[in-house]
């Protein structure tokens, strides 16, 4: 079983980065029928603005919002649920009820989330999972399993709550490449492995995937507060301008 949950994901997180292609077609003839409605932001920190000058400015999440209303009008209405510190379980605990309460009413322009960094934090002191996540020492792959459990039950309650919704769900960029950090092939073994877990949930959803793992390979000294005098792996402006735009690339809402 790990060994094919671990082939599983590193398969899955290579054809996340060209699978997207198929999808994201699909994405603006439903938003091209939208006018106004929620759009709501789901998930961690990151989700939530940490890192940002200004969360309500400069977030992806604030991004991404700019960009809707000015594809499908002012009347959007933008719900933040995100919280510091979110796992997938904490998600389903906190959020996960009232996200389905707003998008069972139908007025739904976009979900977006970002959830399972944190739920990678717990094998942080593990001395064989900081030696290798993939070693067959390290638990992180039974863990990952129930982290694919309960993001099943995250997707499915809000497609099951809303059929037709635009819901796109966030890969992981490897924060830490280009920093020089120590463990940088590490996160990229770990935030790997989480990526095949959340691209095959969200393929069984029909979940579309924002995906800046690109834009972020070996530029984490640029676009995240990893190299500032307090250290801090959040994305800064730039990142989120990334993130922002892998998301506004999926729903065909780059110039």
């Amino acid at each position: 079983m790990r060994g094919a949950l671990l082939l599983a994901g590193l398969i899955l997180a290579l054809t996340a980065c060209s699978g997207g292609g198929e999808t994201t077609e699909e994405a603006p003839s439903l938003l091209a029928g939208v006018d106004g409605g929620a759009y709501i932001a789901l998930g961690d920190s990151v989700a939530a603005g940490s890192g940002a000058s200004d969360p309500n400015e400069t977030s992806y999440r604030a991004l991404v919002l700019e960009a809707l209303v000015d594809e499908v009008g002012a009347g959007v209405r933008p719900t933040s649920l995100a919280e510091g510190g979110a796992t997938s379980q904490s998600l389903i605990d906190t959020q996960l009820d009232d996200a389905v309460a707003l998008v069972s009413g139908g007025d739904v322009a976009l979900v977006t989330l970002t959830i399972g960094g944190n739920d990678l934090q717990e094998y942080s002191s593990d001395p064989a999972c900081v030696a290798d996540p993939g070693h067959l020492d390290c638990p992180l792959e039974e863990g990952l399993l129930e982290v694919e459990r309960r993001l099943d039950e995250i997707m499915s309650r809000l497609r099951e709550a809303a059929p037709d919704a635009v819901i796109v769900a966030q890969l992981y960029p490897n924060l830490f490449s280009g920093t020089g950090h120590e463990l940088t092939s590490q996160a990229e073994t770990a935030f790997g492995l989480l990526n095949g877990v959340i691209a095959g949930v969200a393929g069984r959803h029909d979940v579309l995937l924002a995906d800046p793992r690109d834009e972020f390979a070996n530029q984490g000294q640029h676009l995240t507060h990893l190299v500032d005098d307090v250290p801090d792996a959040h994305p800064n402006d730039a990142g989120h301008e990334v993130i922002a735009a892998a998301f506004l690339e999926v729903l065909g809402l780059v110039d």
